[in-house]
This record gives structure tokens, sequence and C-alpha cells, in this order.
């Protein structure tokens, strides 16, 4: 009876990662279709294991769902993509602070080898998956030490990587580079009132740009002027 209950976790598990993984790379594009007939015929697998996976994908998501009319791949607006980096960076913030505080010295040659490939990078060319942002940033995360914290960090990522995809033409690598190397003497200095108000720097500045050109504004203080009303076009 448990043997069977773990069975069923590990292929409801196994076909998540799979159209999660298909919905990232672009295999399964957004606004398709998902139609159970022909995800059990592609996954080898009965109705209910992608029922419960489409309906995970739906809450953090990737997937939108109306009942009795159709499952299909998000499609996510620059709204919902702005709504989402905001939370997204609140929460990354505060597990950076406690990152860059246990930051070991050994560990600065793995973010300037990132931040390295990150000043000859071309956004637009970022094939899906973690992209040398993702990873610097993961890199700074993993001496946090809130469990909970980094879960709820983790819940939001595919629906940025998802937005990240879409709106990546948008992106200028500069800014984030030149940001990353003031990052990196917070980490090495464990200085993380510096960070703080380096990161209020930029999410002020090229954060807001960027979020400005994905939302269709040429300029990005009509951008903030506009999402402070809440009347973004």
């Amino acid at each position: 009876m448990a043997d069977d209950k773990i069975s069923r976790t590990l292929l409801r598990e196994q076909v998540l990662v799979t159209i999660s993984t298909a919905i990232l790379d672009g295999t399964l594009l957004p606004g398709e279709r998902l139609r159970d007939d022909e995800l059990t015929a592609w996954l080898g697998t009965s109705r209910a294991p992608i029922r419960e996976a489409l309906d995970q994908l739906a809450d953090i998501g990737l997937v939108e769902m109306a009942p009795n009319r159709f499952t299909k791949v998000a499609v996510i607006s620059p709204r919902l993509y702005a709504e989402s980096a905001a939370v997204w960076s609140a929460m990354v913030t505060r597990g950076m602070y406690w990152g860059i505080l246990r930051f070991p010295a050994g560990h600065l040659p793995e973010v300037e080898a990132i931040n390295a490939e990150l000043a000859h990078a071309v956004p637009a060319d970022f094939p899906p998956g973690p992209t040398p942002v993702d990873r610097f940033v993961a890199a700074v995360l993993k001496h946090c030490d809130n469990q909970v914290l980094l879960e709820s960090i983790r819940a939001h990522d595919p629906l940025l990587a998802l937005g990240v995809n879409r709106f990546k033409d948008s992106m200028d690598a500069a800014p984030i580079h030149a940001f990353f190397v003031g990052l990196i003497r917070r980490c090495r200095d464990h200085d993380v009132e510096g960070f703080e108000s380096d990161m209020r720097v930029f999410l002020d500045g090229p954060m807001t740009s960027f979020m400005a050109r994905v939302s269709g504004y040429d300029d990005a203080d009509e951008y903030e002027k506009d999402r402070n009303a809440g009347t973004l076009r």
C-alpha cells in the first residue's frame, strides 16, 4: 500500500518535471492547448498523474485552466511578470542578505567566473534554462540557511523563467554585470548594508527601466508613475 503511494508520487513528479521542462524550453508554446489524450499518449501514463501535475503547474502560473473549457500553457503578460518579479526581488534581497553575510572567500572565483561570462552575454541569445544571472544569484543564495525563504523563492522561479524567455530581447546585460561587480565586493567584505543600498539603486534604476521596456513604455518615469497609480497600460 505504501509502495503504491510512493510510486504514484514519483510518477506525478516525473510528469510534472517533463511538462514544466517542455514549457520552459519552448517545446510547449505559450497559449498551446494541453489535451489529456495527447498528453497521455506523449507521456505514456494515465490521466490521474497528468491532471495532478497540471494542477500544480496552474498553482505556480505555468498553466492556465478554465474548468470544462481549456487547459493551456500560460501566456505571461507584462503586468504578471512585473508583479511576480517584484515579489521575487523582495525575497531574493532578503535571501542574498544572509548569503552575503555568510559568503565564504573560497567561493569568490565561482561568482567572478559567472559574471565574466555575463560581461560578454547577449540576453536575446540566452537558451531556455538557467541564465548566467540565475546562476550568479543561486551561487549567493546557497549560503542562505533559511530554507523556508529559499523554498518560497524557488516557487517563483518557473514563472520568472517563463517571463525571461518571453522578454529577454528587452534585457540589457551591462547594468546587471556592473551590479554584480559591486555585489562580489559585498560578498568578499560581508557588507550587507552596502548590498541593500546597491540593491535599492539597481531596482529603482536598471530593473525599473527593464520593466518599462517590457511593458511598452519609452520612458521609465512614466512607467513608474502609472505603476504607482495602478494604471499600467
